[in-house]
């Protein structure tokens, strides 16, 4: 007479956390005195799902000896075809046994509703199919593993420790270009990591504790890009040798751009020293300096029409169609200054000006211009004005007039031509 056989599993690891044959979807209790517990097998991380249960005949009495036991996994309760199977010969000692299920892949495991299928021997499938809860979804956690999901999102992650972390990613080798954490989007209108605070508080917090980069940004649009109702983005450094925020572009483009919406007296860019504002710009373009401004140039400059031509150093001339031009003749009244080499300050070219067609041209201040000794050696204080070679200054002489004087000599000219500086004080 054929034995008949009961067949229990108590839990399944990795997939499934207390599966009862038919107790309904919720884990059993096995709590209070008879509650039976079975050690997980020793596996490595590979796509092997271990499977744990208890094997009894129809009196419920465990059984002893080899059995050979198919697992199944389905994506449906009933019918269907299964995902992966695998059938082994098990070892039953007092009704308990380990088995696999081995042949399974992560697309298979994808995060659906999953159902186990147990057959023994020749017996029929087991009744009802054994729902998979959501606890052996971790299997997508380990080592590589890939989330994908076309929901909402992928991974969520929360702590409510008032002192805790939502994510915490560590790249734990001393050497070597690797990150705790990358973030990458391929939507234009995407990013690649979006963070942010719900209250006051901080929506990205970077620290680096050996002089390097608490937060660090490389796009091809924008490096660091943050939105704040308080502070878009807030940079802090502990060192006397660090910066709070280093901003830069390695192709030629702009290293910060501050865009805002702010009303014409309100403030665009500020920078303070412990709160106290050192330098501003406002919405109508106006910049306030609390301080000096040094600028490796030394003079003021205006972007005027110009001929064609034209070099720094040249002595300009207005033309008779108001366009500068290289001076030609010695003391000429419509002298208008010198081609600058390198303007501190430069009046009108704004970003909206079309600069084509003209130069700067210093008006006051220290630039370097072509002088030339035809009227008697330069010396520091001489009075120049301009000379019969062309786009040159040379010494005055006595009692210049007036409307002639470019500038005074800072530098010296014995014979011949050369570059001298001068200070241009057009009179």
């Amino acid at each position: 007479m054929k034995r008949q056989r009961q067949w229990m599993l108590i839990s399944v690891l990795a997939l499934a956390v207390g599966l009862t044959q038919a107790q309904g979807p919720e884990p059993p209790e096995q709590d209070g005195e008879g509650a039976t517990s079975v050690a997980a097998p020793a596996t490595e991380l590979n796509d092997v799902v271990p499977v744990q249960g208890r094997l009894t005949n129809a009196s419920g009495n465990p059984l002893n000896g080899t059995y050979e036991i198919t697992l199944s996994l389905y994506d449906v309760s009933t019918g269907g075809t299964p995902l992966c199977t695998d059938l082994d010969n098990v070892t039953v000692d007092d009704g308990l046994f380990n088995g696999t299920l081995d042949f399974c892949t992560a697309g298979d495991i994808d995060g659906r509703q999953l159902y186990l299928g147990v057959k023994v021997g020749s017996d029929a499938e087991m009744t009802p199919r054994q729902e998979i809860y959501a606890v052996p979804y971790a299997w997508s956690l380990r080592p590589g593993a890939v989330i994908s999901t076309t929901g909402y999102p992928a991974l969520h992650v929360e702590s409510t420790n008032p002192s805790g972390r939502g994510l915490r990613a560590y790249a734990s080798a001393t050497s070597g270009t690797n990150y705790g954490v990358v973030g990458a989007s391929k939507s234009p209108d995407g990013y690649g990591g979006y963070f942010y605070n719900t209250d006051s508080g901080v929506g990205v917090y970077g620290q680096s504790d050996t002089g390097g980069y608490g937060v660090y940004g490389q796009g091809g649009a924008w490096g660091v890009y943050g939105v704040g109702t308080s502070h878009g983005v807030m940079g802090e450094c502990g060192s006397s040798y660090g910066f709070g925020g280093f901003f830069k572009h390695s192709d030629g483009g702009l290293a910060l751009v501050a865009d805002s919406s702010a009303a014409d007296n309100d403030d665009i860019v500020r920078f303070r020293n412990d709160f106290d504002v050192k330098f501003k710009v406002q919405g109508d373009g106006d910049v306030y300096i609390d301080g000096s401004y040094y600028d490796t140039g030394a003079d003021f400059a205006d972007m005027l029409p110009a001929q064609d031509g034209l070099e720094p150093g040249d002595v300009l001339v207005i033309g008779p169609d108001g366009q500068l031009t290289r001076s030609t003749d010695p003391y000429q009244t419509s002298v208008a200054g010198v081609y600058s080499t390198q303007p501190g300050f430069v009046g009108g070219a704004g970003d909206d000006t079309d600069l084509t067609g003209k130069v700067p041209l210093a008006i006051v201040g220290v630039v370097p211009l072509k002088a030339s000794a035809e009227n008697g050696a330069i010396h520091p204080g001489d009075l120049l004005v301009t000379a019969s070679i062309p786009s040159h200054a040379m010494r005055a002489g006595a009692n210049p007039s007036q409307g002639t004087v470019l500038g005074k000599a800072l530098g010296e000219l014995e014979e011949g031509t050369g570059v001298i500086h001068v200070l241009v004080t057009l009179q």
